[in-house]
């Protein structure tokens, strides 16, 4: 989008005068524009109401006919448009006629941005480009670039700005410039996106999935009903047009609230230590959208221009592009996501040779030495029977208790190696079977297992990291909570495989979150690069939440840093 706009600009002759997209200066008849250098016939504020002897609100009726409809200027005035045009302005008030040729666009003007904005714009784009580079399977880094893109495709949209001309001259740039309405809330939703999953992934988005669409659609269709509207309120086309920024602005408006809620939420679902780690990030977003916010689109939306220019507006957002720069050298991004990817395959290798073991142990080893065992318990009987072999028999029961040992220690390490329950029973049957233990009685609470649907073919590692982290959920329920019920669910969503222990217990300090106990949790699911949330229930009691991925390379929702 951004070559396409400054392509046609740069290739398409203009008129060298261009409506200010910073007032968006549209009257019920024309459009006020200010001319682009010295060397044009337009002066600041002239307010053009007619092209070639037809008025502007036709040619813009033209442009924005339904596919259908006929068209409405006169066929034979477009081409006029291509060399000289006549235009009818007023001046100070005064009707005036202005000749105008259409010549080749300024170079200057495209590469006249304020500083603020390349950098904010192309600095923010680069990095996104890196990182994605680096790291192409991170949701959190794509959509990072998908936001940067969107927005530097809005920046130089509303840079480069209209002329009066783009109603008239059928090009590319007309549609470009409209569908930068769509690319800035493209990118405010995107940045909802991101904290909807870093740096804790929401449970309402991970668990609907018409959350995430819905982050993205319902501004458009806000904006499109909003147009809508403003249509059928009637007025010429020219007013239609004018109040394009106001509605664009108080959609976006909507997004920079929803933008502030998912900061705040997403801290809330932070826990130490990881806040220090986002905190510089939160605080930075929260800055920069209070400062558009309060700057730029509620001034647009009520008063219809913004209280300092948008450049001065992207200056005073150039803390989050840098907040973030400083946040993946502070985390040591690349880095830490290596060693989580090695640390995850060495885990998953290591618990599939586990189970190989365990099953070689228990299904090989094991009945032959107890064949071996029972052939010493013959032949112990056939020496007994014969005197002459009679002397064999303290041998023979040494060898036979020797072999009882083999079996006892192969039957320890088997069970060591991983939980036997785990083959015989499955994930689902292992964890209800130690809720069977550990719930009932007349003082422990009443535990139940909930499966949301069918559960995949497990990796032995997710399995076994799943089964210790809700059996220490239950047994900590158990000792600590002084809960009625306890309910253990599990289920898979795109984030893998969730592990949910929830009771109504007396709850817990979420600054708790540091002790050896949780700890353990966030210890266990690092080894498979998941992770661990505990959170306190409204109405007491404690949810603790893990996340497994099922997969080495599927850690999406982790948020940024993997």
């Amino acid at each position: 989008m951004t070559v396409l706009l400054t392509g046609t600009r740069l290739l398409v002759p203009a008129e060298q005068a261009v409506i200010p997209s910073s007032d968006w200066p549209w009257t019920h008849d024309g459009v006020a524009v200010e001319p682009i250098d010295s060397g044009t016939p337009f002066v600041k504020g002239d307010v053009v109401v007619a092209m070639n002897g037809v008025p502007l609100e036709t040619w813009a009726a033209d442009a924005f006919r339904w596919p259908w409809s006929p068209p409405v200027a006169p066929a034979n005035a477009a081409p006029d448009l291509r060399d000289t045009v006549q235009f009818d302005v007023l001046r100070g008030g005064q009707p005036l006629s202005v000749s105008a040729a259409r010549v080749a666009f300024s170079a200057a003007r495209v590469g006249s941005a304020p500083i603020g904005l390349l950098i904010f714009g192309g600095g923010v784009l680069v990095l996104a480009l890196i990182l994605v580079i680096r790291r192409p399977r991170v949701t959190a880094l794509r959509l990072l670039l998908v936001a940067a893109a969107a927005n530097m495709a809005d920046i130089v949209a509303w840079e480069l700005d209209l002329q009066p001309t783009d109603l008239a001259v059928r090009t590319p740039f007309l549609v470009a410039f409209c569908a930068a309405a769509v690319f800035n809330l493209i990118f405010w939703a995107s940045i909802v996106h991101i904290l909807t999953i870093y740096p804790v992934r929401a449970a309402r988005a991970a668990r609907t999935r018409w959350m995430i669409p819905a982050l993205y659609a319902a501004p458009i269709g806000a904006l499109a009903i909003g147009l809508v509207v403003a249509r059928l309120a009637g007025g010429t086309v020219l007013d239609w047009i004018g109040r394009w920024a106001a509605i664009q602005a108080l959609v976006a408006s909507a997004m920079l609230v929803v933008i502030l809620l998912a900061t705040a939420a997403g801290y809330r679902r932070t826990r130490q230590p990881r806040r220090r780690q986002v905190r510089w990030i939160a605080a930075a977003l929260a800055f920069a959208v209070v400062a558009t916010l309060g700057l730029l689109t509620l001034p647009i939306a009520i008063v219809g221009h913004p209280f300092l220019p948008r450049s001065t507006v992207d200056l005073l957002v150039l803390p989050v592009p840098i907040a973030l720069a400083l946040a993946v050298v502070r985390d040591r991004l690349f880095q830490v996501d290596l060693l989580a990817r090695s640390r995850g395959r060495i885990v998953a290798a290591r618990e599939e040779e586990r189970r190989r073991l365990r099953r070689d142990l228990h299904d090989g080893l094991g009945p032959t030495l107890a064949a071996i065992g029972l052939k010493l318990d013959l032949a112990r009987e056939r020496a007994d029977a014969d005197s002459a072999s009679a002397r064999l028999s303290p041998l023979l029961d040494e060898i036979r208790t020797d072999v009882r040992s083999v079996i006892s220690d192969v039957r320890r390490l088997a069970r060591e190696l991983r939980p036997p329950t785990l083959d015989s029973l499955g994930l689902v049957g292992a964890i209800g079977q130690q809720a069977a233990a550990l719930g009932g009685g007349s003082s422990g609470p009443s535990i139940v297992v909930e499966v949301d649907g069918p559960l995949p073919v497990l990796p032995a590692a997710v399995e076994v990291v799943a089964y210790r982290i809700a059996t220490e959920a239950m047994t900590n329920v158990v000792r600590h909570a002084a809960a009625s019920t306890c309910v253990v669910r599990l289920y898979v969503d795109r984030d893998g495989l969730v592990v949910e222990v929830t009771d109504d217990g007396r709850g817990i300090d979420a600054e708790a979150s540091t002790g050896v106990g949780l700890r353990s949790f966030d210890e266990r699911a690092g080894e498979v690069g998941g992770e661990v949330d505990l959170l306190a229930r409204p109405d007491g009691g404690t949810i603790i939440r893990a996340r497994l991925p099922l997969t080495g390379d599927d850690r999406d929702g982790r948020g940024m840093e993997h």
